[in-house]
């Protein structure tokens, strides 16, 4: 009787419980998320080569002019965004030569000066650069995804580069690099 009373008992118990509804069920249906489409290659290299004007004319300086060391290069990386980026001489140097074994001083102090005069000028047309992508890609890129340029700086081996950036970066949502609201970041 005790068994036939607790196999009663064990089969009237889940007759109570009920099974939980899951959290998603609950929840409401949220559209999907916004998908980036392909930003056209005719619109990349336009890009690519717009920034590399702007670098290579960063300094008006004739004397002393920056130096683009190769071609701007741009992505577009899924449900991220897009990101371009370069390599940038601020200031042409010497090169050590069979005639020229030792860069002077001199040389190396007014080169790595230019350098620091020339940081807020690349900061300044980067931020410009960041709008023009935000402008361009618009229709292709979501407002939440990311732009981001990076300049990374070339410097000789016998420079003091002692509290020199070796590149900055520039990121923000493709809605914020439209208003020019950019975070910038030496490395």
């Amino acid at each position: 009787m005790r068994t036939g009373l607790a196999v009663i008992l064990l089969s009237v118990v889940p007759a109570w419980s009920q099974a939980a509804k899951p959290a998603s069920a609950a929840l409401p249906k949220l559209p999907p998320p916004v998908r980036a489409t392909l930003v056209p290659a005719s619109s990349m290299r336009e890009l690519e080569r717009f920034f590399n004007n702007k670098l290579a004319g960063l300094v008006r300086d004739v004397d002393n002019p920056a130096e683009l060391m190769g071609d701007t290069r741009g992505v577009q990386i899924d449900d991220y965004g897009v990101v371009f980026s370069a390599e940038v001489s601020l200031v042409l140097t010497p090169a050590i030569t069979p005639f020229m074994q030792k860069i002077p001083a001199d040389v190396a102090a007014r080169i790595r000066q230019f350098r620091v005069d020339r940081v807020p000028a690349l900061k300044a047309a980067m931020k410009e650069m960041m709008r023009s992508i935000a402008t361009q890609v618009s229709a292709q890129v979501p407002a939440t995804q990311q732009v981001a340029l990076v300049v990374r700086l070339y410097y000789g081996p016998w420079e003091d580069t002692t509290g020199m950036p070796k590149e900055v970066v520039m990121r923000a949502t493709r809605a914020n690099a439209s208003a020019g609201v950019v975070e910038a970041e030496e490395r």
